[in-house]
């Protein structure tokens, strides 16, 4: 896939510190395409490592001006505060939805506890690609925790996905092999997933494997 944006929203407030890659963007409308005409109207959405609200504000942009349902409510986890205030200005930015938009100051691991059981109809996550000790750690512990699965891990990432999604729920995110680590994360994911989700890869974006989730 071409690194050029085609599909272009508006313009995010984000940490200078850390700027987020189109992988982000391309993975809103990837979502955007596979949803066309799902009634989302009754929905409860879930961004995970939502950063300032990119991935879901993107998916809400595309589904407003295509006239499509938009959810009632989209939840932004993120573990970072950094990023409140520019998910504050991004809601500005994003104009007019009739969606209610909740910045969630939690760690994922926290959606297996029984408040977050069934809860969702919808779930986008653009998380870390990288474990601990896969590359040189930045000095910066903010861009660490961007980049590397240091605050939990993917078996917690994925076994939340499963306790908080609906029956009928869907989920995609994206995953990265690293293959000059010897980590198969599609082999990992799905051993992680077996008798819990269907987990499909749907296509690949910039290298980055495009997967799809739904409950057994």
């Amino acid at each position: 896939m071409s690194s050029v944006n085609l599909h272009y929203t508006f313009n995010y407030s984000q940490p200078e510190e850390y700027r987020l890659s189109h992988d982000s963007v391309f993975l809103a409308r990837h979502v955007f395409e596979k949803m066309m005409d799902v009634d989302l109207s009754q929905a409860m959405a879930l961004d995970i490592c939502a950063g300032a609200g990119v991935v879901g504000m993107d998916f809400l942009f595309h589904r407003r001006e295509a006239l499509q349902s938009l959810p009632s409510s989209f939840d932004f986890l993120e573990i970072q505060d950094v990023y409140k205030p520019h998910f504050e200005e991004n809601k500005i930015r994003l104009g007019a939805v009739p969606t209610e938009l909740n910045f969630v100051l939690r760690n994922y691991n926290d959606l297996q506890s029984d408040e977050f059981k069934n809860k969702y109809n919808l779930i986008l996550s653009a998380p870390p690609y990288f474990m601990p000790g896969h590359g040189k750690l930045s000095p910066s512990d903010f861009k660490n925790r961007c980049r590397f699965f240091i605050d939990s891990d993917l078996r917690n990432l994925l076994l939340g996905i499963h306790h908080s999604l609906k029956q009928s729920g869907q989920a995609f995110l994206l995953l990265r092999d690293l293959p000059e680590h010897r980590w198969n994360v599609i082999r990992e994911a799905e051993e992680i997933c077996f008798g819990l989700l269907e987990f499909k890869v749907l296509g690949d974006i910039r290298g980055t494997h495009f997967v799809g989730l739904k409950p057994c």
